[in-house]
């Protein structure tokens, strides 16, 4: 497919995003995930990595879906987004490797599979805490969209909202609850996005 063909193609997904979409974002993320994880795997030097800063790339554009009417290099702007996200990573990696080697100790290298349960378990009662935490519309229009699976126009219709104030509610609850998860000391990573974006 020719360049300017692609991005008006790409262009059109992420109107589509915009407007809650959830099937243009999933034809967006295989659209890309291809090339994106060649790209972070060199990037990161890591193939275990790479998984994880891509669905946090993801995040990234679904959190700030209602800036993508006005973004005119799609493929650009979602690469800048990763490139960003990666470097952030590298350097967590350096300082957390630098601390090691102050205090004399080295990085576990075998995953603990009790120890990632109780970090998921705890993990999900922090997300409850924090939907708890939002105000009754909010709450309401998140439980309809992520429990109910229903999408914008439809909550819409039922509360008798407009489709861009419950588009707006969506994206204020999860940067509420993506906030309140860092101030708990989660970063946010795969499972979050199976949490507050995906249906289950």
């Amino acid at each position: 497919m020719p360049a300017n063909l692609q991005n008006i193609s790409e262009k059109t997904l992420f109107l589509r995003i915009a407007e809650g979409s959830e099937a243009a974002f999933e034809e967006l993320y295989r659209l890309y995930v291809p090339q994106l994880s060649s790209f972070l795997q060199r990037l990161s030097h890591s193939g275990t990595a790479t998984d994880e800063l891509i669905q946090e790339t993801f995040l990234q554009v679904w959190l700030h879906r209602d800036k993508l009417p006005d973004i005119e290099h799609p493929k650009a702007w979602v690469y800048r987004i990763a490139s960003n996200i990666t470097f952030n990573y590298l350097n967590r990696l350096l300082t957390g490797e630098r601390i090691l080697a102050t205090i004399g100790n080295k990085p576990e290298t075998a995953h603990n599979d009790v120890e990632e349960t109780l970090h998921l378990n705890e993990l999900k009662n922090a997300v409850a805490e924090a939907v708890s935490l939002l105000s009754p519309q909010r709450k309401k229009v998140y439980l309809l969209s992520r429990e109910a699976g229903m999408t914008i126009p439809e909550i819409a219709g039922q509360l008798g909202l407009s489709a861009s104030t419950v588009k707006n509610t969506l994206v204020s609850s999860l940067q509420f609850i993506r906030e309140f998860l860092l101030k708990q000391g989660y970063h946010v990573s795969w499972s979050v996005i199976t949490l507050l974006l995906f249906k289950k």
